[in-house]
């Protein structure tokens, strides 16, 4: 008696899925009856005369050999799921299932040793969807590292879904996709459900209050936020790319005013950031240089929106929040504190609080391979690079220890199709993005990083501020690579034809050429070290010990030290006077002199 064509023949106790969906691995979906809907949608035929392979009890698992049952794939928490044997020779006899205590954690079909260890590895599913990482509806995203308490290695054996997922409760995994492959690792994420983390965003809360999109609007009404982004993306994303254009809505590279509605989805955080770093360039706009003359600037009140925002929402960040923290970090200082006021301990810590987000993120792994969108790839590329070069160039500049290692990243160099606009299969570049600034200063800060471990760490300096033969050697090479770095430039970037560029455009090629000069200083400014032979350093006195054993009146202020033996006096310098320095003759110094000046 044949079945009519909208019931499911039975097969088990369990419906299981038909020979299409279970040779993909995909979920078989036949709630209408059959065909499934995936045979409905792909017109093949949704068959189910193909048997699972047999499985084996765990009972009858005690005669594997001591490496047979260490080779089970296991999880982070140390259960076994099911394991599917049907390629293991020695076990196809058996008939029975393994019922884990933990059904959620099902385990891919052993294909067999790896060629490599000898170990049955799970085979990746044959197909997987883009999906977006950043912008997923179950939380938020954070990496989990190679140390990490989920291993990589063994959460490639999960069964994810098409879409990478592999659900739980409120945690959940999300493979990348691509990976791993030759010289990749395992890549994978752990999303976390937003409400857990609300008690926590309140303690970091800097404000008093909550900040929402209304106060925003009061600051900024969106129709005037139209076109601040429009100045942002003409004359701050050359130099700082770190928002997705074709997220934006502006698909043409030209002066395009993005829509309400699309506004209305960016965060709270990235949208006062864009404005707050477009209001430089108002003047540059026929209708808000008016209203600027008239209104108070709210910047300073938009900035300080983001920093409560980002410290807020740095316990639950997508890339929104690294995007707001980056341009945060470029904020213009108050005019009254622009040239009287140095750095504060502050900056440092705020770019080393940068670059651990940014690795929570994972943005410091390699993404073309990965299962995500175009547009999420370019601008997880570019926010690294970014990163990267804030990392590189403060740390030389203020004498720190970089955060960033290059042992712990593997990001590709960024190329023209890290600058697209729109859908791969209609990209195009803007007329600027051939000769965008911000990959010239990238490659310049690889150039920093190299100045830095050469010269400026704490053993290089150690080494050689006494050593003038080697820091003329180590500075030649440096200086070549300057030299090498500078004939890369497009000649409307080089002096004296900068000004020959685009009319109106912020001056970029001024900025290049000064960074340029900057590290040439820095170069020389090591190599003449050793030439500043330092006298002996003074003797110290504690005056509390002193006090107790010194039989000398410390109490008396006419007491001379220059009169203790074994002290000699050092001459006073007065900064006023004005006094030419004759340095040493060296036959190196001076044809590396006349080779470089």
């Amino acid at each position: 008696m044949s079945l009519p064509p909208s019931a499911r023949p039975y097969r088990s106790k369990r419906h299981r899925p038909c020979d299409q969906c279970r040779s993909r691995k995909l979920g078989c979906q036949t709630g209408d009856g059959i065909p499934c809907q995936r045979c409905r949608a792909a017109r093949i035929d949704c068959t189910f005369d193909n048997p699972p392979p047999k499985r084996a009890r765990l009972s009858e698992s005690l005669s594997f050999s001591v490496s047979s049952v260490d080779d089970l794939p296991a999880t982070s928490h140390g259960e076994v799921g099911e394991i599917l044997v049907a390629d293991i020779p020695h076990l196809k006899s058996s008939a029975d299932s393994v019922q884990s205590p933990f059904p959620s954690l099902e385990f891919g079909q052993v294909s067999g040793p790896s060629p490599a260890s000898g170990i049955p590895l799970a085979t990746r599913p044959p197909t997987q969807f883009v999906q977006s990482i950043d912008r997923l509806e179950h939380g938020y995203a954070q990496l989990f590292g190679a140390s990490a308490e989920s291993d990589p290695w063994l959460l490639r054996h999960c069964r994810f879904d098409d879409s990478g997922m592999k659900y739980f409760y409120k945690i959940h995994f999300r493979n990348a996709g691509g990976v791993p492959t030759a010289q990749r690792i395992p890549v994978h994420f752990m999303i976390s459900s937003g409400d857990l983390s609300d008690g926590l965003k309140q303690e970091t809360r800097a404000g008093l209050g909550q900040v929402t999109r209304e106060q925003l609007d009061c600051l900024v009404p969106p129709e005037y936020g139209r076109r601040l982004v429009a100045l942002f993306v003409k004359y701050v994303f050359p130099a700082l790319p770190v928002i997705s254009r074709s997220q934006l809505g502006l698909t043409i590279p030209s002066y395009q005013l993005p829509e309400l509605s699309v506004l209305a989805k960016v965060p709270v955080h990235l949208l006062a950031a864009i404005y707050a770093s477009a209001f430089p360039f108002v003047a540059h706009d026929d209708y808000l240089c008016v209203l600027n003359t008239y209104h108070s600037s709210p910047v300073q009140r938009l900035w300080r929106m983001v920093y409560e925002l980002v410290s807020e929402e740095i316990h639950t960040p997508r890339l929104a929040v690294l995007q707001a923290a980056l341009l945060y970090l470029h904020q213009q200082p108050a005019d009254e504190a622009r040239y009287t006021t140095a750095d504060t301990p502050f900056l440092w810590s705020f770019v080393g609080q940068i670059v651990g987000l940014a690795c929570s993120l994972g943005v410091h792994i390699e993404c073309r391979m990965w299962g995500i969108p175009a547009w999420e790839k370019r601008l997880r590329r570019r926010l690294w690079w970014a990163v990267y070069t804030e990392d590189k160039w403060r740390s030389l500049l203020m004498g720190r220890p970089p955060y960033i290692h290059p042992a712990e990243w593997d990001v590709s160099e960024l190329d023209e199709g890290d600058f697209l606009v729109g859908p791969r299969q209609g990209f195009s570049t803007s007329s600027c993005d051939t000769e965008i600034p911000f990959r010239y200063l990238v490659n310049l800060a690889r150039i920093a990083e190299e100045i830095h471990e050469t010269f400026y760490t704490l053993r290089a300096s150690q080494i050689l501020n006494a050593n003038f033969d080697a820091s003329a050697e180590l500075g030649r090479d440096l200086l070549e690579k300057l030299n090498t770095w500078y004939s890369t430039l497009p000649e409307t970037f080089r002096l004296p034809n900068w000004s020959k560029s685009v009319h109106g455009q912020a001056p970029y090629p001024t900025s290049i050429h000064f960074a340029y000069l900057l590290l040439v200083v820095y170069v020389y400014r090591a190599m003449l070290r050793p030439m500043a032979r330092s006298s002996c350093p003074p003797m110290i006195f504690d005056l509390e010990e002193m006090a107790a054993t010194s039989p000398l009146p410390v109490d008396d202020p006419t007491l001379d030290f220059a009169e203790i033996s074994g002290i000699e006096p050092f001459p006073e310098i007065s900064m006023s006077d004005v006094t030419p320095y004759h340095p040493p003759e060296h036959s190196c110094q001076s044809s590396l002199c006349q080779e470089n000046l």
